[in-house]
């Protein structure tokens, strides 16, 4: 070592979700429909998980501890492919090409 360059680093924050950013989010991974985002976003902050300042989204303890708690025990039920995976097997239960009674029987 030669020479010392003393220097000082930020640690950012993780990046935070916009509910516009959040519900693209959500349409890329194949969850929710445009009828239920609204819901979904408003949901997010009634319940207390998340809050939204300075339009961003930002999880509260309450959120925090819900998502361990989550994706701790639960993880296969809260996962993206499961939840997409639901949502098209409903939709063809909708639709007539999925006998409800077959899909609940798995």
């Amino acid at each position: 070592l030669v020479r010392a360059q003393p220097s000082q680093h930020f640690t950012a924050p993780p990046p935070r979700y916009s509910e516009g950013g959040l519900v693209k989010r959500l349409e890329q991974l194949g969850i929710g429909r445009p009828s239920t985002y609204a819901v979904i976003l408003k949901l997010l902050q009634d319940r207390g998980y998340a809050e939204l300042v300075s339009r961003s989204l930002r999880p509260l303890p309450l959120g925090q501890m819900l998502t361990a708690l989550l994706t701790s025990q639960l993880e296969r039920y809260v996962g993206y492919e499961y939840t997409a995976s639901l949502e098209a097997k409903l939709d063809a239960i909708s639709a007539s090409d999925l006998d409800s009674a077959a899909f609940l029987s798995e």
